[in-house]
């Protein structure tokens, strides 16, 4: 009953931050929105930053078994990227695009919501590793293992972002990198000499 309770309170919650943003959201608007009472809501969340940083959890939880379900298609390893990147990168900024305190909103994930970001990121990182994996068995001279190739995606994904004036240019900026990356897999040594 508790955990039902909590999964209306995120579900709501995160439509609610969408909204209002960070600093505007208040408690009673969270209780509301979840239809329970600003006291039952306290019961379950302490503050506004547990519930913020809950969904925060929740949805990154939720985008990584949406993406190892995905993956379990049979499928090459650059539709297997690209299903990895839109999940995680496109479609949250897509979202984040729609909402007017998209700025404030990530501020506040980096002000106290760090580790659970860097958990999540953590994650991501080790499904690109093993999406990279069999490339990199086919060529173990490679000079970088799957899993540096997978930080420096992720990282160089979020620089994009930074840039990117709307989800499809973001995609066409990964579409690059990925290519790039794949390409340099795919290139045998002996090839280079």
């Amino acid at each position: 009953m508790r955990e039902a309770k909590k999964a209306k309170v995120l579900e709501a919650a995160q439509s609610v931050f969408f909204r209002y943003g960070y600093r505007r959201t208040t408690m009673g608007d969270l209780a509301s929105a979840a239809g329970v009472s600003r006291p039952a809501l306290y019961l379950l969340y302490c503050n506004k930053e547990q519930v913020f940083e809950e969904v925060l959890r929740d949805f990154l939880a939720r985008t990584l078994a949406e993406l190892r379900e995905g993956l379990k298609a049979p499928s090459s390893v650059e539709e297997k990227l690209r299903l990895a990147f839109d999940l995680w990168a496109v479609r949250p900024f897509g979202l984040l695009m729609a909402t007017p305190d998209a700025k404030e909103l990530i501020d506040c994930s980096l002000a106290f919501a760090r580790e659970t970001i860097e958990q999540g990121t953590a994650a991501f990182e080790a499904e690109l590793a093993a999406i990279l994996a069999p490339l990199h068995a086919q060529a173990p001279d490679q000079a970088l293992t799957p899993d540096q190739i997978a930080h420096i995606l992720t990282r160089a994904v979020h620089g994009f972002k930074e840039s990117a004036q709307d989800p499809e240019s973001l995609r066409h900026m990964i579409e690059g990198l990925m290519k790039m990356v794949l390409g340099s897999l795919r290139t045998s040594p002996a090839a280079d000499t």
